[in-house]
């Protein structure tokens, strides 16, 4: 499957929604609007520059490329954006969390 910038826009949607998704879940590690919109943007990014053709790759039973249709692309794509959000979102909220003292 061939780069495309489509898949690359597709992905960092994704990673954003992805990351505001997470921050609803888990409220423990939130930190802010601002700062989970830029966790989302950027792991949607980067994983789609680094990550766009391995999310697309699926291998039949015997080995050979299965082609992707549209639709089918345009699912991984969203998956891996929503996955890498949501993961880079929780990494920060893990990091900059700091245990309330009693």
């Amino acid at each position: 499957m061939l780069w495309t910038a489509t898949n690359l826009y597709i992905q960092i949607v994704a990673g954003f929604i992805g990351a505001h998704l997470v921050a609803a879940v888990v409220r423990d590690h939130a930190f802010g609007f601002w700062g989970h919109s830029a966790a989302g943007l950027i792991a949607g990014a980067l994983g789609g520059y680094f990550l766009q053709s391995y999310a697309a790759t699926v291998v039949m039973g015997n080995g050979a490329l299965n082609e992707l249709r549209p639709a089918d692309n345009f699912f991984l794509q969203a998956a891996t954006g929503v996955t890498l959000g949501g993961m880079g979102m929780l990494a920060i909220g893990m990091l900059t969390h700091r245990p309330k003292s009693d």
